[in-house]
């Protein structure tokens, strides 16, 4: 049975929600027996959802779904908090390398920053549940389908996040590894090498960077006819010798025996190039999580939510947060700060007389 924290004026008396339960679960009851009588000895199966009401729920529990818990628990909202997966954290515990930029502190990985946010969590209790995948969310009634239960929110901060983009062609570990989307985790695998790296942002220049600089000749893979990443980062680029600059491609397929051989890449108008290469590395944009949300609120091209200077959306009641945000600086202090004022937000919806 849910734990239910009145705190807020307009929450209904936890008295009236268990007799009103109680109340719908006797009638189904009568119901069910109603019906045996008329059909025979075998009563069908009756499936009883549970509902409950909260001030404030969250979807998605990693680093701003947590930070606005949090909040919310310190300024007493009622809140509760659903992650798909068993830990929090979301793609925290990708990261291979130490994170150094928080002023918090600093951690060895991103397991290690896992572990912390999951000793700050633990103040949360029964409002955070895990395993718990949303199949559906009305975000016009600020309502979430469980499967097994219905949640229903009088505001909700939609913290999904964003996921890996995996390309068919090239499946991660595929050659013996020759086929990453995480250079930081094979240091040295790719060192004197011919090495194909897919991606023009940030990310992918600067691992182009990093494996001509340890020896590796580097043939930079982007749909785009100009790199995207950051203007300081081309400038370096250009000058790496090792480095070769493909704009206006993309990657077809794939192919070697035990390790990678060569991959085929193609432009627009359909021609086609052979590259012999021993390694490639994935590093293209990440997807927002808004499958759930499509139709119901304002997206930008990218499929990310679009928000106001308050993190509010386009639907009345409803905040995002975190890297799911259109123009989210995708960094680990920017989804704290995120949750931080969302919470905020959600308390100034909630204080209007939403």
């Amino acid at each position: 049975m849910p734990v239910l924290t009145v705190a807020a004026e307009g929450l209904p008396h936890l008295g009236e929600i268990v007799v009103a339960a109680l109340g719908e679960a006797a009638q189904r009851c009568d119901d069910v027996r109603r019906r045996v009588a008329s059909e025979g000895d075998t009563a069908p199966e009756v499936t009883v959802r549970a509902s409950e009401e909260h001030d404030v729920v969250i979807v998605g529990a990693g680093v701003a779904g947590l930070s606005c818990a949090l909040e919310c628990f310190d300024i007493r909202l009622d809140t509760v908090v659903l992650e798909a997966d068993a830990r929090i954290g979301g793609q925290v515990a990708e990261i291979p390398h130490s994170v150094r930029n928080l002023a918090a502190g600093r951690f060895a990985n991103g397991a290690e920053l896992q572990r912390a946010l999951e000793d700050s969590a633990a103040i949360l209790g029964a409002r955070l549940r895990l395993a718990q995948g949303v199949v559906e969310v009305n975000l016009g009634e600020r309502s979430v389908e469980l499967g097994d239960a219905r949640l229903q929110g009088r505001t909700l901060v939609l913290a999904t996040g964003t996921r890996h983009q995996h390309l068919p062609a090239a499946p991660d570990g595929a050659f013996g590894g020759d086929v990453t989307y995480q250079l930081e985790s094979r240091p040295g695998h790719f060192a004197r090498r011919t090495v194909a790296v897919i991606g023009g942002g940030d990310s992918g220049t600067l691992d182009a960077l990093e494996l001509a600089r340890g020896g590796s000749s580097v043939k930079l893979v982007h749909r785009s006819e100009e790199l995207s990443a950051r203007r300081d980062i081309v400038r370096a680029v250009r000058a790496e010798p090792g480095i070769e600059d493909l704009p206006g491609w993309e990657l077809e397929s794939v192919s070697g025996g035990e390790r990678l051989e060569e991959v085929v890449v193609r432009r627009a108008d359909g021609q086609r190039r052979r590259l012999a290469v021993g390694g490639l590395v994935v590093k293209i944009a990440r997807v927002p999580r808004t499958e759930l949300f499509r139709g119901q609120l304002d997206l930008d091209h990218a499929g990310a939510i679009i928000v106001d200077r308050e993190l509010y959306t386009s639907c009345p009641g409803v905040v995002a947060a975190g890297d799911v945000v259109a123009g989210a600086y995708a960094r680990i202090g920017t989804a704290i700060g995120h949750g931080m004022l969302a919470a905020r937000s959600a308390l100034r919806y909630l204080q209007e007389g939403a």
